[in-house]
């Protein structure tokens, strides 16, 4: 993981993120879910866990790696623009470029573009970031927001989410409270259809599950 520590040892990422972690966004006025470095590395934990199952090599698990720690760079621009696109632009003021080829390169550039919708996944990248972008949801997100509804309550009642990928299923695992109100996620319910999208994109079933009960994902679709 030579390149992943490189990008973390990189002074203008660290002021990047720095910038990043000292400004509110205040999405659509509803909630602003942290984005800094520690969404960055956990996002990467979970891309890393997708990859592997998927039966990665090293360098594409540490690509993905890579592409988590970078997917939200945009944001130094402020949260008012496309963020996913303003980061795809942006990513090469954090690498060396002569680390990556030509074709890895634009596996990044592409990944982190659809990183948010998942509307164009085109690699394995591509395919674990939109993913574990989207698993991580968990406490971490908002125990420190400044708008503190109801929304980012119920989010800190989750304590942690676990992605398994079999040969027939994708099972997404959601470990909260008891008293968590798990119609909450229908205010933020890409958690519940980027799984599912994944999971169609890879031919498997799909399986939701809080505390170990199988929860019927349809109740979360519009």
């Amino acid at each position: 993981m030579r390149l992943y520590e490189k990008i973390l040892k990189n002074k203008n990422y660290l002021v990047t993120i720095e910038k990043i972690e000292n400004t509110k966004f205040i999405t659509d006025g509803k909630w602003d879910w942290e984005h800094g470095l520690g969404h960055y590395q956990r996002v990467a934990n979970y891309v890393k866990k997708i990859l592997t199952q998927l039966g990665a090599d090293d360098r594409i698990i540490e690509i993905g790696m890579i592409a988590a720690l970078l997917h939200d760079i945009g944001l130094s621009k402020g949260d008012k623009i496309d963020h996913a696109l303003e980061s795809s632009r942006i990513f090469k003021k954090y690498i060396d470029e002569t680390d990556f080829t030509e074709t890895e390169l634009n596996i990044l550039e592409q990944a982190i573009k659809d990183h948010s919708k998942g509307n164009n996944i085109q690699s394995l990248v591509g395919l674990a970031l939109v993913l574990g972008d989207k698993l991580d949801v968990t406490f971490h997100r908002t125990i420190n927001s400044s708008i503190q509804d109801k929304m980012n309550k119920e989010i800190q009642k989750i304590n942690n989410i676990d992605i398994e990928i079999n040969d027939q299923e994708l099972i997404v695992r959601y470990f909260t409270t008891d008293d968590f109100d798990k119609y909450i996620l229908k205010n933020w319910n890409k958690v519940i259809l980027i799984p599912l999208k994944v999971a169609k994109y890879l031919n498997k079933k799909y399986k939701f599950m809080i505390n170990n009960q199988v929860i019927d994902y349809e109740e979360f679709i519009d």
